[in-house]
């Protein structure tokens, strides 16, 4: 099964929708080789909390936004698919006898949904991941993952893209895209998936997603509601405080401007160098970012431990950074300091060919999705 999700119907070009900037990719997948050609990418900002968690709080918004970067794009494919997530996700690796699918989809949606009174009408699909033998019963049985989604969810992503007269294809989470994405392959020229145990972890403006990858199979993955929006706001409050652009009005701002008094040094946006003595020199910047690594590390350090102790994994050799948070400079210097491993930015894949200016780490979940299996 290509997607978890074959509720929209591979497209010619996916859409991470999973945050308030999309992120197209334009490209395809060869089944015979596993290779992603990605031809053309952009990032498309909206307004916050246009998208939040997952969802759309302004579909008009993004239909605009979505219509005018395809234009700029020159795309004149109409066949998308769609990559989501969000707290509404609900996972769960299961162990079922090997019955008909018939007989198997139904109790992977027992499984997955139980007795819940709840009126939510989810969509449930699932991937067979692997079989194993029962020691008491001598019979076989499917190990499988499953994924529930809202409908109405599923809902407002097709009706989205149908209004931009767009074709869709397939909705995908991002789980799955980077299952997918991370099944062989080596990245960054060095670490061989298939040999290794990996953290990969995605650093978000709102959340943090950690996957452990064990011989290019993810065994556990874990969402957690943080993210490092509070570093970014902090910086952008200090350099509208210096340009004297600031809302004097907000508690951020007021807050600022009674720690550093009318003297603040302005700190580029685009620069934020996680170990620079700029950062040191600011306060309220300083404690922004010690407390998300405080947060991070101590996330990372628990993940890692209750992985290697519940599958019996080998030491983790290698974390691998992406997504927004991965372009704060040295983050992974850092990074690798307080955790005492090995850390990296994800900068490339040996299966994913694209442009010199392509930045891998922005679009991890859209080459995932761009992965169809049946």
């Amino acid at each position: 099964m290509g997607s978890l999700l074959n509720s929209f119907g591979g497209g010619s070009f996916s859409i991470d929708a999973s945050s308030s900037n999309l992120k197209i990719v334009v490209g395809s997948f060869n089944k015979k080789s596993g290779f992603v050609t990605v031809d053309k990418f952009t990032t498309v900002p909206l307004e916050s909390e246009t998208i939040a968690d997952g969802v759309i709080s302004d579909q008009f918004g993004v239909v605009m936004a979505l219509k005018n970067a395809l234009a700029k794009m020159d795309v004149t494919s109409k066949q998308a698919t769609l990559t989501i997530e969000g707290s509404y996700l609900h996972s769960r690796d299961l162990e079922l006898p090997a019955v008909r699918p018939d007989q198997l989809r139904d109790m992977v949606r027992y499984e997955i949904l139980g007795q819940s009174s709840a009126n939510r009408d989810m969509i449930v699909e699932y991937i067979i991941s692997g079989k194993s033998l029962d020691e008491e019963t001598k019979q076989q049985k499917y190990k499988v993952r499953a994924t529930a989604v809202p409908k109405e969810v599923v809902t407002d992503f097709r009706d989205l893209l149908k209004t931009c007269t767009l074709s869709p294809q397939t909705l995908d989470v991002n789980p799955n895209a980077v299952r997918k994405l991370f099944r062989s392959g080596t990245i960054n020229g060095t670490t061989n998936i298939e040999n290794s145990t990996l953290l990969l972890i995605e650093l978000s403006s709102k959340t943090t997603n950690i996957t452990v990858l064990d011989k290019g199979f993810p065994v556990l993955s874990r969402r957690l509601q943080f993210g490092h929006s509070n570093i970014r706001q902090v910086a952008e409050t200090v350099k509208k405080i210096q340009s004297n652009t600031a809302d004097k009005t907000s508690i951020l701002t007021r807050r600022l401007q009674v720690v550093k008094g009318e003297n603040v040094k302005q700190v580029d946006i685009a620069d934020i160098d996680v170990w620079n003595e700029t950062v040191k020199d600011e306060p309220s910047l300083s404690s922004a970012v010690s407390a998300y690594f405080k947060s991070l590390t101590d996330a990372v350090s628990r993940t890692a431990q209750f992985s290697i102790s519940k599958f019996k994994l080998d030491s983790i050799s290698t974390c691998f950074l992406y997504g927004s948070g991965a372009q704060y400079r040295r983050i992974d210097k850092e990074l690798s300091r307080q955790l005492g491993t090995q850390v990296e930015v994800l900068n490339t894949l040996s299966t994913i060919a694209a442009p010199k200016d392509f930045i891998l780490s922005e679009y991890v979940n859209a080459c995932g999705a761009l992965i169809r299996e049946n």
